[in-house]
């Protein structure tokens, strides 16, 4: 039984949470608060979730600052920030004391400092670019389908957009942004979902299932957690899940259509093979060179992952090895007659010079 991605079903919509405000400069002092100045000992847990909370906050600081074009508008100082990251992301192992841990605290709460510059230099430029860059996103969700398959959560990211506007206009530009960004991520979510949805529906058109039903069932299982994820609000999920969905499908229809394409590879090849075994290749050789390029393209195709044209291609050798085939059988039934008349004649030139001879004999 096919199992669907039921994107329209889930028609209740649930309020969703805005990201976090955005805050500038150094991280809360609550990350540390209550340890003593010099802090010694072992690590505790407490002193763990302070190191995590620290990491995340930088994490937020650098996907806002790249959101808003920081790389591009100040690219050495993004590259100073993005060389910390790499060192402190780098470091695998946990931390055994207070003393390094709380190093490591400062370490991301520096890191994150760099890039919430970075962020509060580029906004004010960035805002200004900001609604063409929504309105791009927003026509590529549409493109994709988005606005039929589901209008209700597209309108979602509309109003988000429009919120950014004004924002912009009324001069809050981290408000701005921090709607504009979630409503950017939101026309990416739909685009992706829409997509994985026509992919989908590509699959069941030509009966996919059948060919791939594990990815099938992983892809449309997906689809459902993004489109939840999206109404929940935790566009991190829903944007993994729908990236998931997309990339099962194209391995479904991938699988798919390699199967139906070896299915019409065997079969020209095997009238290719009938046609060199009545020596097609040299009785007429036309028709069998024309039938050759014609297969040959058809694998040209094949590797370069173009499956409907490769399925024409080779439907189209079929029959020009079959033309071959039948021509050269055909020519070599007419040599065969030809041959068998001449040495029926040839017998009977012999049986008449027989008699000749006896009668030339007979009258001596």
């Amino acid at each position: 039984m096919k199992l669907k991605i039921r994107y329209l079903v889930l028609l209740g919509l649930v309020s969703f949470a805005f990201i976090s405000c955005k805050t500038t400069g150094t991280a809360p002092d609550s990350l540390t608060e209550g340890v003593a100045e010099e802090p010694d000992g072992p690590v505790e847990e407490a002193d763990l979730a302070g190191l995590a909370a620290a990491r995340a906050k930088a994490e937020e600081s650098r996907s806002l600052a790249e959101y808003v074009q920081g790389p591009s508008a100040f690219p050495a100082e993004w590259g100073f920030a993005e060389d910390r990251y790499s060192t402190a992301a780098g470091r695998i192992e946990a931390p055994e004391t207070k003393k390094e841990t709380y190093s490591r605290i400062a370490e991301w709460k520096g890191i994150g400092a760099a890039y919430d510059d970075i962020y509060d230099k580029s906004v004010p430029q960035f805002t200004r670019g900001q609604q063409e860059q929504l309105a791009a996103a927003r026509a590529a969700a549409v493109q994709a389908g988005a606005d039929k398959l589901v209008p209700d959560r597209l309108a979602q990211a509309d109003a988000l957009a429009g919120s950014a506007g004004q924002k912009a206009d009324a001069g809050d530009f981290a408000a701005s942004v921090r709607d504009g960004k979630e409503a950017w991520d939101r026309y990416k979510i739909l685009q992706t979902i829409a997509e994985a949805h026509a992919k989908q529906e590509e699959a069941d058109k030509y009966d996919f299932f059948s060919s791939d039903p594990d990815n099938y069932m992983i892809a449309a299982d997906a689809g459902n957690d993004a489109v939840s994820s999206y109404d929940e609000g935790n566009l991190v999920q829903a944007r993994d899940s729908a990236d998931e969905a997309l990339v099962r499908f194209n391995q479904v229809l991938k699988n798919g259509w390699v199967s139906r394409v070896e299915e019409k590879a065997a079969i020209a090849r095997e009238w290719r093979q009938a046609a060199q075994e009545v020596k097609a290749n040299v009785a007429v050789k036309p028709d069998f060179d024309a039938a050759d390029r014609v297969y040959n393209q058809a694998h040209v195709a094949l590797r370069a992952e173009d499956y409907s044209g490769a399925i024409d291609l080779f439907d189209r050798s079929e029959a020009l090895f079959i033309t071959a085939h039948d021509n050269a059988v055909t020519k070599r039934d007419k040599a065969e007659e030809a041959l068998r008349q001449a040495e029926q004649k040839l017998a009977e030139s012999e049986a008449k010079a027989q008699d000749a001879e006896e009668i030339i004999g007979g009258g001596e």
